[in-house]
């Protein structure tokens, strides 16, 4: 699938920027939710008075609130992450975030802008008091659509996202044999270099 990761990151961004179309009947607290922080972050996004720099910034420090990026990155690396040490997972997670914000997150406002979201009436039997899978489906700037899944579960007062899936492929898995090709050749402190450097094969 073609520009895969930027899919997923203005995945993210939806929930947080959009207006959504939700029937009545979706009432579960995750989806409650999404359509609570869209307003505020619509203003962020149509802000003209905003570069593009400040509004990846005002929409990263939502980011930091819904997203586990801890989980997401130990899923990404699979079984080498009980191998990391705490202050290597510390710097994977920090340069993990920097580089997918580097190399999508312009493209993928710009795409957010004029996109749309639907959620989907669509149940999870697994769904409960503290887990979540919210069914989307996202109509590009450009009248293309495609299925968004989000992953979640409840911590404290506040819906987490520890995974999304795009047309059924999942963020967390989409580098994981990248990340361990590099371990096995450079360990985990080249794998946390080439993070640093941008040095990962860009997905598509």
């Amino acid at each position: 699938m073609k520009q895969l990761w930027q899919k997923w990151y203005l995945g993210l961004l939806m929930v947080f920027a959009l207006n959504f179309a939700m029937a009545n009947d979706l009432n579960h607290p995750a989806q409650v939710q999404m359509q609570q922080n869209s307003k505020d972050i619509m203003a962020v996004i149509n802000n003209t008075g905003l570069s593009n720099p400040q509004k990846i910034q005002r929409l990263n420090a939502y980011g930091d609130r819904y997203l586990d990026y801890q989980r997401i990155a130990a899923l990404a690396v699979g079984v080498q992450w009980k191998n990391f040490t705490p202050q290597q997972k510390q710097d994977f997670i920090a340069a993990f975030k920097d580089m997918i914000i580097s190399m999508y997150s312009n493209t993928a406002l710009m795409a957010a802008q004029n996109a749309k979201i639907n959620v989907l009436a669509k149940n999870n039997s697994a769904n409960s008091a503290s887990k979540a899978t919210v069914y989307t489906q996202i109509v590009s700037n450009k009248n293309k659509s495609y299925a968004v899944d989000y992953q979640m579960y409840k911590s404290g007062s506040v819906w987490k996202i520890y995974n999304i899936n795009v047309e059924g492929a999942s963020l967390v898995t989409v580098y994981r044999n990248q990340f361990n090709e590099i371990i096995q050749k450079q360990g985990i402190d080249g794998l946390i270099t080439a993070l640093r450097n941008k040095a990962i094969k860009k997905v598509n």
